[in-house]
């Protein structure tokens, strides 16, 4: 790397026009082409700090490749690079569209916060951009108004900028980036999947809340920093915060702070889950909100329906109960389906005092309890089947008991879908056992 270190090579093709700046990986400027006579043609430039750091160089590749794969008038195209020189010694560049106009961040602090209405427009505006990035299987992760050009300065226009750490999915069986060693994150918003050690560091939900922090800036002309303060609060609900958010509407305010209570939850699995889920709540405050005297019971009506269906409570147990439904389904048909194979004289039945829902929930602690009787009526011998479920922070877990022995049956993540040919099998075998050992 030594022998090349004051060399550039994108000066063979490019001129230098001006500085944009630089980032936490490298420098930005605005070029022209060598060969072009229009002075008003001109691209940005970018080139790494650390020519030598091979993480950096691979990642610019990765950036590259990522850019290439997207089409989008709101993202910009890679115009030149040689990138894929990337393990090699040879100093990397890459040169992009140049995009007209101001960053969010430039915006914000020259005009200050956004109108209500354009601000909602804005953000439906550029969750289609990164519903398509998701789509197309990259995953931003630094979304914040450094990285948002608002073309022309038109606020219907977002452009996606700087996917300098995005993760592509084609890369998911591979961990010499962004390991779970490396923390993520700018000082927009932190969250706490991008820190050390986590697991869930290339999650597309991380880019959706990242969106809703991007609202909240141009609402409040603040960055939200943090979902939890050291008093516990999340961003909107910050004294200072609710004093310039107070000057929305009493309607909207209370519609957006349901969008915001979701948005800014601790747990992952607790906040918005989905682009278009997102986007329905969203569509309520480009709704005109009509008089509320004259709308008493559906303004009543639609008030307990956002406050229900946007509390993170209120998906969390939904998912418990969605899951635990399928699960004690299998306990019992695979109960019911061994006492046909054991034939005569075995008798299965459901032994939770005769009642036919399913499982016995208690959404409290978010644990269930079922109990299934193989009996043997010839000897009056039966197998009683315990079993216990309950939500860790991003599972369910079913545990067996035999003979005081705890088995584990299956784990689910809450969001998943359990595997029912494994869990049936798992289940046979444990019935079987107890039966033989009990009979």
């Amino acid at each position: 790397m030594a022998k090349n270190k004051k060399n550039q090579p994108w000066k063979e093709k490019w001129i230098f026009v001006k500085d944009l700046g630089s980032g936490g990986q490298g420098y930005t400027q605005v070029v022209k082409h060598k060969d072009t006579t229009a002075s008003e043609e001109f691209y940005v430039l970018k080139t790494l700090k650390n020519q030598e750091d091979a993480e950096r160089r691979k990642r610019m590749h990765r950036e590259v490749t990522d850019l290439k794969t997207l089409d989008s008038p709101n993202i910009p195209k890679v115009i030149d690079s040689n990138s894929e020189e990337f393990n090699s010694n040879v100093p990397l560049y890459m040169v992009t569209e140049y995009i007209e106009g101001n960053t969010l961040k430039q915006q914000i602090l020259e005009q200050g916060v956004i109108d209500f209405s354009v601000a909602i427009n804005f953000i439906k505006n550029l969750l289609k951009v990164i519903e398509y990035c998701h789509e197309s299987g990259i995953f931003h992760r630094d979304i914040k108004p450094d990285n948002i050009i608002i073309r022309n300065n038109k606020l219907d226009d977002p452009v996606l900028i700087d996917f300098g750490i995005s993760f592509n999915e084609i890369y998911v069986d591979e961990t010499d980036l962004t390991g779970t060693w490396q923390q993520l994150g700018n000082r927009f918003l932190g969250l706490p999947e991008f820190r050390l050690k986590s697991n869930f560091q290339r999650d597309p939900r991380s880019d959706i809340t990242q969106s809703c922090g991007i609202l909240f800036f141009m609402l409040t002309a603040l960055y939200p920093v943090e979902l939890r303060d050291q008093e516990d609060k999340k961003p909107h609900q910050r004294h200072e915060n609710q004093k310039i958010l107070s000057k929305i509407s009493a309607d909207y305010l209370r519609l957006l702070n349901t969008i915001f209570d979701r948005a800014f939850e601790w747990q992952l699995d607790q906040r918005w889950q989905s682009i278009p889920e997102l986007e329905i709540a969203l569509s309520r405050l480009s709704e005109p909100i009509i008089n509320e005297q004259k709308n008493d019971i559906r303004n009543s009506i639609e008030a307990i329906r956002n406050q229900l269906y946007s509390s993170p409570d209120y998906t969390l147990k939904s998912l418990f109960k969605s899951l635990v439904d399928k699960i004690v389904k299998e306990i019992r048909d695979t109960g019911f389906a061994i006492g046909r194979e054991l034939g005569d004289g075995f008798s299965p039945s459901i032994t939770t005092g005769g009642d036919e829902k399913l499982g016995k929930i208690d959404f409290a602690k978010l644990r269930f309890i079922e109990q299934f009787n193989i009996e043997n009526i010839f000897s009056n011998k039966n197998f009683v089947a315990k079993f216990i479920g309950y939500a860790t922070a991003n599972e369910i877990v079913v545990l067996s008991e035999r003979n005081e022995e705890k088995i584990e049956l299956l784990r689910v993540s809450l969001n998943g879908e359990p595997d029912l040919v494994s869990f049936r099998e798992r289940l046979r075998s444990f019935y079987l056992k107890g039966v033989e050992t009990s009979i």
